[in-house]
C-alpha cells in the first residue's frame, strides 16, 4: 500500500461525495435510553426502510447534553437548518419522517434547538 503524502487527504475529503442527501443521529446515551431512544431509533429505522429513504443515515450517538429533553436528536437535511428536536416519542418519530424528512416541514412542538438563518451558527460541526 502506498504512503499518503501530505494534502492526500484533503484533496480524498474534497473529492469524496457520499450519497446521503442527509442524517438523522439519536441520542443513545444512558439516559436517551432509559427515556426510550431505543425504541425511537427501531421506529426510524422502519420508517426509513419502508420509505425507501436509503439516501438518509441513520446514526447513534451518545449524549448530546439535553437529558431534560430526551430522547432527543438532531435531523441534518440538505437545504435545510440543522434541528434538535426532544422529547420525541413514538407518535414524533413518525411524524418527523412524514412531514420534516420527506415534505421539509419542521415540526415546531418538538424543537429544541434550531440555528438562526442571519448568524451562520453551526454547533453540529462535522
Amino acid at each position: 500500500m502506498p504512503k499518503m503524502k501530505k494534502g492526500d487527504l484533503e484533496k480524498f475529503r474534497k473529492a469524496y461525495k457520499p450519497g446521503h442527501k442527509g442524517e438523522i443521529m439519536i441520542s443513545m446515551g444512558t439516559c436517551g435510553i432509559a427515556a426510550g431512544g431505543d425504541t425511537v431509533y427501531r421506529i426510524f429505522e422502519e420508517e426509513l426502510k419502508n420509505k425507501g429513504l436509503e439516501n438518509i443515515k441513520l446514526k447513534k450517538t451518545g449524549c448530546l447534553g439535553m437529558c431534560f429533553c430526551e430522547p432527543n436528536l438532531v435531523v441534518k437535511l440538505e437545504g435545510m437548518p440543522e434541528i434538535l428536536y426532544g422529547n420525541v416519542d413514538e407518535k414524533a418519530a413518525h411524524s418527523i419522517v412524514s412531514e420534516h424528512v420527506i415534505k421539509k416541514n419542521i415540526l415546531n412542538n418538538y424543537v429544541i434547538f434550531m440555528p438562526s438563518k442571519d448568524t451562520g451558527m453551526n454547533i453540529f460541526k462535522d
